[in-house]
C-alpha cells in the first residue's frame, strides 16, 4: 500500500480535498480503540447509496445522517488523535490542523448533539449539486395506462414538462418542473431506463417519489429550474437540441410528445464560430470579458466554424474543417471566467491561462453562437466546472515528493 507525502488539495488525485475522502478511509486506521457502530454503519450507507456519485454529495449525506444520529463529533475525534493523519490532509493554518482551534470547533460540534435533527435521508438526490432541501413528496398511487404528463429525461434526470387536466398527475399535484426521482423505490437516476418503461411494470399499486421544482417560499429550486429553463430554451419535441450534439450520435434524434426523452451526457459539444482571442490581465468578471469581445469583433482573427467540446473536466475548441485543428484543450483550473455579453448576445468570451517560457499569459477567446439561449448555456455550463474546481492550487515541481507506506489513498 502507497501514499504521497504532498500537501492537501493535491492536483493528483491522491491526497483528496474533500473532507468525505478523509471521512470514507477513517475506518482503516481505528486499530487500538473500539469503532463507533453508529459511526461505521452511517459511512457504509453513505458508501452504498446509489443517489450521490460525488465527494462533495457523499459529504453532504454524512454530515445529514451524522446530526440525526448524534455522531458529528466522532470522526473528528477520532481524525485529532492520529496527529499524522491529522497532517496529512489539513494544513497547520486550518481550523482542524490548529490544536486550539480544533478543540473549540470539537465543543461546537458536541453542542450540536444536544438538538435533534430530523432530515429524510431519501431526499438526497441533489446532493452532488445543492445543499439545499428540496420538497420530497412520496405518493401510492393506483396503477394505471395513462398518469397524463410528458417527461423528458436530462441528465437522467426525469423532469416533468407537461401535466393534462383533470389527468392523474394533476389531481395528485405533480407539476410542470418537478422531478420524477424513483418509482416502487427504484431511483430513476440510476435506473437508466425511461420513467414510462418502470411505470409499465407496475403492476396494482405505484409507489411515486416526486421532487418538487419550488420550495416551502414558492423559489425556484435550482438544480431543477436549470433544466427546465434548458428544456423550454430548445423547445420539445422534434426541436429538441436543435443546435447541441451529444457525443453519443452524429445528430439529434427526434422524439415524439408524448414519448419526449431528451438523452444528455457529461459530454457536450456545440457548433459555434471561433471569432478569435485578446490578450486580457489577470483577473475575471463580465467587464473584462466584454471589453474583449469588443476588440476581436472591431479586428479579430478570422471566423472559424469550431466545435466546442464541454465535459466534466476539461473544455476543448477544435476547428470542423478538414484539418480539424484543435485550437486550445483547457482543464478547468486554467480557465477563470466564462460569461455572455450584453451586445451582441449571441456572442461570450472564456479567459484562459496560458503557459509561454517565462511567464503566464491570460486570454479572452470569442465565440459566436447561433443564438442567445445556446450563448447562455454553454456559459453556464462551463462556469459550472469552474465553481466545482475552485479549491484547485498550484503546485511546484520542487515541492511534490513521493514515498511509500502501509496506507492505501484512492
Amino acid at each position: 500500500m502507497s501514499t504521497m507525502s504532498l500537501e492537501p488539495g493535491s492536483l493528483f488525485g491522491l491526497n483528496k480535498r474533500d473532507y468525505w475522502d478523509w471521512v470514507e478511509q477513517l475506518p482503516n486506521y481505528i486499530y487500538n480503540e473500539k469503532q463507533n457502530p453508529f459511526l461505521m454503519q452511517t459511512i457504509t450507507s453513505v458508501k452504498n447509496s446509489l443517489k450521490m456519485r460525488t465527494s462533495a454529495g457523499r459529504g453532504r449525506c454524512f454530515i445529514r445522517l451524522g446530526l440525526m444520529k448524534k455522531i458529528l463529533s466522532v470522526p473528528v475525534d477520532y481524525l485529532l488523535k492520529n496527529r499524522k493523519l491529522t497532517d496529512y490532509w489539513y494544513s497547520r493554518e486550518s481550523i482542524i490542523g490548529n490544536a486550539a482551534l480544533a478543540a473549540n470547533f470539537m465543543s461546537l460540534l458536541f453542542e450540536v448533539t444536544e438538538v435533534d435533527f430530523e432530515l429524510a435521508y431519501k431526499n438526497a438526490s441533489f446532493l452532488d449539486e445543492s445543499w439545499i432541501l428540496p420538497i420530497y413528496v412520496s405518493l401510492e398511487l393506483p396503477s394505471v395506462e395513462d398518469f397524463g404528463m410528458v417527461v423528458c429525461h436530462v441528465e437522467n434526470r426525469a423532469i416533468v414538462t407537461c401535466v393534462g387536466p383533470d389527468s392523474l398527475a394533476h389531481r395528485v399535484h405533480i407539476e410542470a418542473g418537478d422531478c420524477i426521482d424513483a418509482v416502487n423505490d427504484q431511483c430513476v437516476y440510476t435506473a437508466n431506463t425511461k420513467v414510462s418503461k418502470l411505470l409499465d411494470q407496475s403492476k396494482e399499486k405505484l409507489h411515486l417519489s416526486v421532487i418538487k421544482a419550488k420550495l416551502t417560499d414558492g423559489t425556484p429550486f435550482a438544480p431543477l429550474a436549470r433544466r427546465m429553463l434548458f428544456l423550454e430554451s430548445y423547445g420539445t419535441g422534434s426541436e429538441l437540441l436543435s443546435n447541441v450534439v451529444t457525443v453519443n450520435s452524429p445528430t439529434v434524434r427526434s422524439a415524439a410528445p408524448e414519448n419526449a426523452q431528451l438523452s444528455l451526457c457529461t459530454e457536450r459539444v456545440y457548433q459555434l464560430v471561433y471569432l478569435g482571442k485578446m490578450e486580457v490581465d489577470e483577473g475575471c468578471g463580465d467587464a473584462l470579458i466584454a471589453s474583449a469581445v469588443q476588440q476581436v469583433l472591431t479586428g479579430g482573427d478570422k471566423p472559424t466554424s469550431t466545435a466546442l467540446t464541454v465535459t466534466d473536466s476539461v473544455v476543448t475548441v477544435q476547428c470542423t474543417d478538414g484539418r480539424k485543428k484543435v485550437i486550445g484543450k483547457y482543464e478547468y483550473p486554467e480557465i477563470s471566467d466564462c460569461s455572455v455579453t450584453l451586445s451582441p448576445d449571441t456572442c461570450f468570451g472564456m479567459i484562459v491561462r496560458q503557459l509561454k517560457t517565462a511567464s503566464v499569459q491570460y486570454e479572452c477567446l470569442v465565440f459566436e453562437t447561433p443564438s442567445p439561449e445556446m450563448a447562455k448555456d454553454v456559459s453556464l455550463h462551463v462556469s459550472q466546472g469552474i465553481n466545482r474546481t475552485v479549491w484547485f492550487v498550484d503546485l511546484p515541481a520542487s515541492d511534490v515528493a513521493c514515498s511509500t507506506s502501509n496506507e492505501t489513498v484512492e
